[in-house]
C-alpha cells in the first residue's frame, strides 16, 4: 500500500512537470548550450605547450653550423614554430625586435657574428693543453665565447620566459657539443695524418619517459573538455533548484500543499516523490550533456569526452550529486516565502557555490585561501568525484568520501526542509 502511495505521488509530480514542457525543454537545453559555448570559449586556455607552438623568430648572423643546427634543432622540438633570417644587416634585427614587440612572434633569438668560430677556438684551446710543445701546430683564435640574445613579448610572463629560456639552454648545450666533437676531431686528424668520419648520434644517450600517476593507462589529461563538461553539468543540475522550489511553492500557495497534509503521512513523504522525480530529470540531463561532449564536441574541433572505464563509480557521483542539487532545491523551496525569494536566492546561491567550486575557475590555479573555501561547496565534491573517475578511472570506494558528502547534504537540506516547512 505504501509502495502503491509513492507510485501516485511521483506519478503527480511527473504529470505537473509534463504540463509545463516548454521549461523541462529549458532544463535540458540551457545546460547544452552553457557546456558548449564555455568549452568552445576556453579550449585555447586549456591547451598546454605541446599543443600550442610558439611562434620564434631566429636572427642568424653566424650562418655557419651553430646558427643552422640551433634554428633545425628548436624547430624539431614540437613546441616552437620557428622563422629563421639569415644575413649580416643590423635592419634585419630592428625588424625582428619590432614584430615581437607588436606581437607577431613571442620570442626572437639573435646568434651573433662567428658563433660557430668561437666553439672551435675553444676546441683548440682544450687541445693546446694536452699536446706537447713540440705537436702544437695550431693557434686559437681570440673569440672563445659567444652570447646568444633573448628577447620577449612585453607581455610574457617571467616563469614562461624562464621555461623557454630552460629550453633554448638544452637546444644550445647540444649543438654546442656536436660542433666541439666534430672539430676536437678534425684537429685529432690533422695532428696524426689520418682522416676519420665520425657518426654522431642524434638521439641523447639519456632519455626521459613520462608516465601519469594513474592506474587507467587510456593516455586522459585534463582539458577543457574534461573539466567543463562535468563542471556545467553540476552547474546545470544545481539551477534545477529553482524549479523545484517553484513547484513547493506553488503548491503552498494554491493550497495544494495543505490538502496533501490532511492525509495520513508525513511531510517527508511528500517530498520524497519530488525529490525522485528532480532526481531522475537531473540524471537524464547529466546524461545527455555527456553524450554531447563525447559524440558532438569532436566535430566542433574539441578533445571527445573520455569517461574511462569505471561506469560504477561514475554512475553514483552522478546519482549523489542529483541528489544534492534535488535536496538543494527542497530546502530553499520549504524556506522561502514567495517565487521571488526563491529564484533570487537559488540563482545567486548556485553562482556562488559554483565560482568557489572550481566550475568557473579550476581549483588548481586558485590562491590558496580560495583552494580551502572550495573544499566547503557541493559543487567541488562533485567536480572532485568527477575528476577522478575521468582522469584516474576511480572505483566507486575511491570516490565514496565525495559521495558521502554529497549525501550528507541532500541529507541535511531534507532535514532543513522539513524543520522550516511553510505552512
Amino acid at each position: 500500500m505504501r509502495l502503491r502511495k509513492y507510485l501516485i505521488s511521483v506519478q503527480k509530480e511527473a504529470l505537473l512537470l509534463i504540463r509545463d514542457i516548454e521549461g523541462v525543454v529549458l532544463i535540458f537545453l540551457m545546460p547544452v548550450i552553457l557546456v558548449m559555448v564555455v568549452t568552445l570559449l576556453q579550449h585555447r586556455t586549456f591547451q598546454n605547450l605541446a599543443e600550442v607552438k610558439i611562434p620564434v623568430v631566429v636572427v642568424d648572423y653566424d650562418n655557419d653550423s651553430l646558427g643552422s643546427a640551433f634554428s633545425r634543432g628548436i624547430g624539431n622540438a614540437g613546441i616552437f614554430e620557428v622563422t629563421t633570417v639569415r644575413g649580416t644587416d643590423s635592419s634585419q634585427l630592428l625588424k625582428a625586435r619590432q614584430d615581437v614587440a607588436g606581437g607577431k612572434y613571442q620570442i626572437g633569438i639573435v646568434i651573433p657574428e662567428d658563433a660557430t668560430r668561437s666553439i672551435k677556438n675553444r676546441v683548440i684551446v682544450l687541445i693546446q693543453q694536452q699536446l706537447p710543445e713540440a705537436l702544437k701546430t695550431a693557434e686559437a683564435g681570440s673569440s672563445l665565447q659567444s652570447t646568444i640574445s633573448l628577447f620577449f613579448d612585453p607581455v610574457t610572463k617571467q616563469s614562461f620566459k624562464e621555461l623557454t629560456r630552460a629550453s633554448l639552454e638544452k637546444f644550445a648545450a647540444v649543438t654546442e657539443n656536436r660542433i666541439f666533437i666534430t672539430a676536437y676531431s678534425k684537429v685529432i686528424d690533422a695532428i696524426t695524418g689520418q682522416q676519420s668520419v665520425l657518426d654522431i648520434p642524434d638521439e641523447p644517450g639519456i632519455v626521459f619517459r613520462e608516465d601519469m600517476v594513474s592506474e587507467y593507462t587510456g593516455g586522459v589529461m585534463p582539458n577543457s573538455v574534461q573539466h567543463n563538461v562535468p563542471a556545467w553539468t553540476l552547474f546545470g543540475m544545481f539551477l534545477i533548484c529553482i524549479p523545484v522550489a517553484g513547484s513547493i511553492i506553488k503548491e503552498r500557495s494554491e493550497g495544494c500543499l495543505a490538502r496533501l497534509k490532511t492525509l495520513p503521512i508525513s511531510f517527508l513523504n511528500i517530498l520524497m516523490p519530488k525529490t525522485i522525480v528532480f532526481v531522475v530529470i537531473c540524471m537524464l540531463q547529466a546524461l545527455a550533456i555527456f553524450l554531447i561532449g563525447i559524440y558532438l564536441m569532436p566535430f566542433l574541433g574539441l578533445p571527445g569526452l573520455q569517461i574511462g572505464g569505471n561506469y560504477a563509480a561514475l554512475f553514483f557521483i552522478t546519482f549523489a550529486s542529483a541528489l544534492a542539487a534535488s535536496g538543494f532545491g527542497i530546502a530553499i523551496g520549504s524556506i522561502a516565502s514567495t517565487h521571488v525569494q526563491a529564484s533570487t536566492f537559488g540563482s545567486v546561491s548556485t553562482v556562488i557555490l559554483a565560482a568557489i567550486g572550481g566550475v568557473w575557475v579550476p581549483v588548481m590555479i586558485m590562491p590558496e585561501i580560495m583552494r580551502s573555501i572550495s573544499a566547503f561547496s557541493p559543487l567541488n565534491w562533485g567536480v572532485t568525484g568527477y575528476y577522478s573517475v575521468f582522469l584516474r578511472n576511480a572505483s566507486t570506494l575511491e570516490v565514496m568520501p565525495e559521495i558521502l558528502k554529497l549525501t550528507a547534504f541532500f541529507v541535511f537540506c531534507i532535514m532543513a526542509g522539513v524543520w522550516f516547512r511553510k505552512s
